[in-house]
Formats: structure tokens, sequence, C-alpha cells
């Protein structure tokens, strides 16, 4: 009796292991690796996963700065992409896709080549802000503290706003004199010193600071090194990516509403847009995705150097849910 019981129990395991075997047979044929001529176009997970800093495309910072010689982690390639070819058109120069968690590229273009990064900026002039400064801390409003360039934070002379409170008009409505108020608590230079000190800590070595807002063309990055300042802010102060994915903040007789547009996308988290004339578009944004295998993913989209920053972020995303999965 108890022969014809195993006997029945090892059917049974034998049915699953097949049953297991079919169904990822049947995945390979709809997500398999097939190339064509588009892949050519994008480095992918299948071809590179972690590299460490290029020196050629580095050869522009400040000599002043080190670069470390660290161990990258090695990631195993999890996500399969399917007929890249259905990717709507992409215009940014350079563009990332990746999973935060897991530090994943999924997909990428000139992830190396650094450019001007504009707004982006203020994502690390508030972590910076949340390691040297006190959220509760009061800042002052004065007349010379206003005289950057725009006025989004509608602020008044004589007002007081603590750290925390000036995040959101830093974050939401892009205000460059949130930004320099933040800056001029304690010494502007020293704060400015301290973004560069903290992106070196995060591994963000083609990343160079000369303001605390973004307006300077020399406010400098890469694909990757955006992605990987993402990942750092998700870990250590998350409340960033909390403050910037929400639609408004009022603050006594103060409103302010996010300009990113992306923010409109029910995928969207937290993130961060800019633009001059020198960056044209950029964006950094955390996506909530579910993929075309039904699983769930974190990822991040980094945009350079575009005209069409909505459409090429639109486009990343439909494409992630209808031909990329995670296995």
């Amino acid at each position: 009796m108890n022969f014809y019981k195993e006997e029945n129990k090892i059917a049974h395991i034998t049915l699953g292991l097949a049953l297991i075997i079919g169904s990822f047979s049947l995945f390979s044929i709809t997500f398999g690796l097939k190339k064509n001529d588009k892949l050519a176009f994008y480095t992918t997970n299948q071809d590179q996963i972690i590299n460490k800093p290029n020196k050629e495309t580095t050869s522009q910072s400040n000599e002043l700065f080190s670069f470390e010689e660290s161990v990258q982690e090695v990631i195993e390639p999890r996500y399969i992409l399917q007929k890249l070819d259905k990717l709507g058109s992409i215009q940014a120069q350079s563009f990332l896709v990746g999973d935060l968690d897991t530090g994943e590229i999924i997909f990428e273009r000139k992830p190396h080549t650094i450019y001007p990064i504009a707004s982006i900026t203020k994502y690390m002039t508030s972590y910076t802000a949340a390691d040297i400064l006190t959220p509760r801390e009061q800042a002052q409003i004065t007349k010379d503290k206003l005289a950057v360039e725009g006025n989004r934070g509608r602020f008044k002379v004589g007002d007081n706003l603590t750290i925390r409170e000036l995040l959101y008009p830093l974050l939401l409505v892009s205000s460059n004199d949130a930004g320099e108020i933040i800056a001029q608590q304690r010494n502007r230079d020293e704060f400015i010193a301290k973004m560069q000190i903290s992106a070196n800590k995060l591994g963000m070595h083609s990343t160079r600071f000369e303001d605390p807002t973004g307006l300077s063309k020399n406010n400098t990055s890469t694909a990757r090194d955006l992605f990987t300042m993402m990942r750092g802010v998700r870990r250590d102060y998350p409340q960033i990516i909390d403050i910037s994915r929400l639609s408004f903040k009022e603050n006594d007789q103060y409103v302010w509403k996010n300009i990113n547009k992306a923010a409109r996308f029910p995928e969207f988290k937290g993130g961060k847009t800019g633009y001059t004339n020198a960056a044209r578009q950029t964006s950094i944004g955390y996506y909530q995705i579910q993929l075309a295998n039904d699983q769930t993913k974190n990822i991040a989209v980094v945009i350079l150097q575009s005209n069409t920053r909505q459409q090429d972020t639109r486009n990343i995303l439909d494409y992630l849910k209808t031909y990329v999965a995670y296995l």
C-alpha cells in the first residue's frame, strides 16, 4: 500500500516538473532573447551589466576629484526583452532604464556620456540638506537669497520657513530660490562642496556640481550616475521621493503645484525634471511597473538631452509593460 502511495507521489512530482518546463518553454518562445537590428542600437542587460566609470568620458571631470577603483557588484540578468523594434521613438541622446531594487540595467543609450543635468541637480540639493541640516531649523527669506533667476517659490522677504518646508517648492515647482535659500543656510560654497562629496560617496564619479539649482551648465552627470543617485536617495532619504510625487503642497499662504508632467502617469512614484538651453529636457523618474509577465517592479528612467521628454518616458513605460518580463 505504501509502495503505491510513494509511486503516486513520484508521478505527481514528475507531472509538476513537466508543467514547469513546459511553461518556461512557452515563455521563452514569447519573451525570448531574439536579436534584431534595433538591439544593436541600444545596450541591453544581455550585453552589459555593470561597468566601472569610463575614463574617456570622465576626462572632462575636475582633476581635484579622484576616482575610486572599486569592485563593482555583478548582477545576474533577470530581465527578458522581446521585440525591441516595438519601442517607440526615443529622442533623448542618452537614457537609462534600470531596476531600483537590484541595480540591473534593463536597457540604455550612451550611459557614460557626460551632459548638463539642469534641475535634476535639486535631488542632490535635497539629499545634502537632509545630510547636513536639520528638518525643523528655520531659514529666513532675504532679498539677497532671492536674487537668483526665477521666482517660482513666490517667497516673501521676511518670512521664515523650515528646511523641510523648503523642500516642497524645491522639488515640486523646481524653485531656484529655494535651492539658494537652503544652500545659504550655512555657507554656500561649503554646501556645494558637500554636494560633491555626497555624490562621490554614492559612487557618482562622473558628476560635478557648481550650484545648488542646476542653472549652471557645469552641473553635469551621466545616466548611470543619476541612476545611482536615485537608488541612493530612495535608500537613504525616501522622504525626498515622497515629496516629489505629490500633486501639490499647501503651506500657510503658499501653494506649490507639481510641474512635473510625468506625475500624471499612474505608474509615477517620484522624480525630478529639468530644462536649460545646454541640458535641454532632462528627467529622473521612479515608476512602479507591472511587466508583461505580471511581475511588478520598481523601475528608474533617466532621460538626458531630449526635446520630447514626456513622450520618451511614455514610450519606455509602455514597452516595459508589453514586451519586458522578469524571471
